[in-house]
């Protein structure tokens, strides 16, 4: 943004903003953080170049025109920038550009927002998960600085911070705690290579953390039902089960607790989770928000900053709004330690296999359990200095805003737009 002064005939100043347009690079634009974030960027009337890969036989930029649909359908009435797709991949050299495109490009790209990450949890993704959060977010780099761009924006999470004990500081880039799962730690590693690659390039940097992203504070829209929206739907897939096994099975299943009653289902499922434990989880819109600003702000480039939630919800309450609109009622949450929570869930299948149940589907927790267990507390004066009044926190995650978010999953019949 520029700022005139200009005089009237009468000698009194008036301050004119004149907006800048900008060309940005984007990486992870058909993903949704980076959905949100390119929409921002056309609606300011920026020139968005989205990186994006073919897949599940739909073209780079059939996806990125239904990730814009998908966060405003009539994103082209609203929004007054433009937009191209590079057809590539993180992963390959020059992201897979052409020479012609690398050419045409050079020294005319103002920011580049690297957003694009492999979010698997599980250790049998550990190659493909190193391949893109490492070598990927390298090989942007590394074309980045072939492009003579200097700020670059980088999109990490809160969790780099892995198993750390009590306050997790955004001051602190490195720590020798222990990682949950593979994101995790290649997320760490990323980091590192942007800040040894900053003072190699001369990049203006910045690193934001979100934690758990979420749907919208206020229509609950989203663009995935993944992550703490999956534990949710755990719940609901038991409501359908024993709805379909009580209609059949009415007196057997009763022998062993179950039953239907006042529009209610009674199943003695054991849960299992730390007591206290909490989930820091952050609205879409608060976190696009909230990063803006900061990119925004010159005092943000060197620094690294948590996009967190100050009072996150424990996780006990936010099971209970899961079983509440499930209608399903005595699910026993078990406080236990992390080492007994497996073993407890899989002898709940098995117990409940011998009644005809097959709740196998409740393993797929485990990508999860790790953060029933405890997670740090995230500091975030890094953001407060540098927005200032600017400066705010995120709703407070209540049981209706949580109602609001699986009603809008319901709408969507849990079906993802990326």
């Amino acid at each position: 943004m520029i700022k005139y002064t200009v005089c009237d005939l009468n000698g009194f100043e008036t301050k004119l903003f004149v907006l800048m347009s900008k060309n940005i690079l984007l990486t992870g634009g058909t993903g949704f953080l980076g959905g949100f974030l390119g929409y921002e960027f056309l609606k300011r009337g920026y020139h968005v170049i989205f990186l994006a890969r073919d897949q599940r036989n739909k073209e780079a930029s059939e996806r990125v025109a239904t990730v814009l649909k998908a966060v405003d359908p009539d994103f082209k009435k609203n929004t007054s920038g433009s937009y191209e797709v590079w057809k590539g991949d993180v992963t390959k050299q020059h992201l897979g550009q052409s020479g012609k495109t690398l050419k045409k490009w050079k020294g005319k790209i103002d920011e580049v927002w690297h957003s694009a990450a492999a979010l698997h949890f599980r250790d049998t993704y550990e190659t493909i998960t190193e391949s893109i959060n490492i070598n990927g977010t390298l090989n942007v780099l590394f074309t980045t600085n072939f492009l003579n761009v200097k700020r670059f924006h980088h999109i990490s999470t809160a969790y780099v911070s892995g198993k750390c004990p009590g306050k997790a500081l955004e001051i602190y880039d490195t720590h020798n705690y222990d990682f949950r799962n593979p994101y995790e730690r290649t997320k760490y590693d990323a980091e590192q290579e942007v800040r040894k690659k900053a003072e190699q390039y001369g990049l203006q940097t910045t690193i934001y953390r979100p934690s758990v992203i979420v749907g919208d504070s206020k229509s609950g829209k989203t663009l995935s039902f993944t992550g703490i929206y999956n534990i949710a739907k755990i719940f609901l897939l038991i409501k359908r089960i024993l709805k379909r096994k009580i209609k059949l099975e009415a007196e057997n299943l009763k022998k062993a607790g179950i039953y239907f009653e006042n529009e209610h289902y009674y199943f003695p499922l054991k849960f299992p989770y730390l007591k206290g434990s909490t989930i820091n989880i952050v609205p879409i819109d608060y976190v696009v928000d909230t990063i803006l600003k900061l990119a925004e702000t010159p005092a943000s480039i060197g620094q690294t900053y948590h996009v967190t939630n100050p009072n996150p919800p424990k996780i006990l309450d936010l099971m209970k709004v899961g079983c509440n609109k499930s209608h399903l009622k005595k699910i026993e949450f078990v406080d236990c330690p992390f080492d007994e929570a497996l073993h407890l869930i899989r002898k709940q299948i098995t117990h409940y296999s011998k009644h005809g149940l097959n709740i196998s589907f409740f393993m797929e927790i485990r990508e999860y359990i790790h953060y029933f267990f405890g997670e740090p507390k995230f500091d975030i004066s890094n953001v407060a200095e540098t927005l200032d009044s600017a400066f705010k926190e995120p709703p407070l995650i209540t049981s209706e805003f949580m109602l609001m978010l699986l009603e809008y999953a319901e709408k969507q019949n849990w079906k993802s737009a990326v």
